[in-house]
């Protein structure tokens, strides 16, 4: 994978991470992976499509997610209704959309889809493409899960 594409990937989530939650993010080391098998129940998955196409998917616990949603909101939130799991696929939008400003910064035009958000246990997710898994901690190791998936 383009180092340029990796650090288009790391730049937008610390950015948008520190701006919109007001946290810097700490990012573990990117690794290719083979499949995706999210580690926990609130996943947000986005496309893009363009010079490039694939998928940015977010995987976080309830607890994380109920973090990030009283941040966005500016006061404690307590509950997974409606309403956060939009907050959680705003801070998926705003984040895959600052990747593709900084794809374009690169030469690669992208657009990007608008946010799915899915609840669940066990959910698999099926991809085509080379796969990039970054851990990220927000509020404890490794709480939040990202994927970049790009297809050959």
């Amino acid at each position: 994978m383009d180092a340029r594409i990796v650090n288009a990937l790391l730049t937008s989530v610390v950015g948008i991470f520190t701006q919109v939650l007001q946290l810097e993010p700490k990012l573990g080391k990117p690794q290719v992976a083979k499949d995706i098998d999210p580690k926990y129940s609130i996943v947000t998955v986005l496309g893009f499509v363009g010079d490039i196409e694939g998928n940015m998917i977010y995987s976080f616990n309830e607890d994380t997610a109920l973090q990030i949603v009283s941040r966005m909101m500016g006061m404690e939130y307590g509950q997974l209704d409606d309403l956060a799991l939009s907050a959680l696929g705003e801070l998926g939008n705003m984040t895959t959309g600052s990747l593709a400003v900084n794809l374009e910064k690169i030469g690669y035009k992208t657009d990007i889809t608008p946010p799915t958000v899915i609840t669940g246990k066990e959910i698999k997710v099926s991809v085509e493409g080379v796969i990039l898994k970054l851990p990220v901690q927000l509020f404890k190791p490794e709480d939040v899960e990202l994927n970049l998936v790009m297809k050959k």
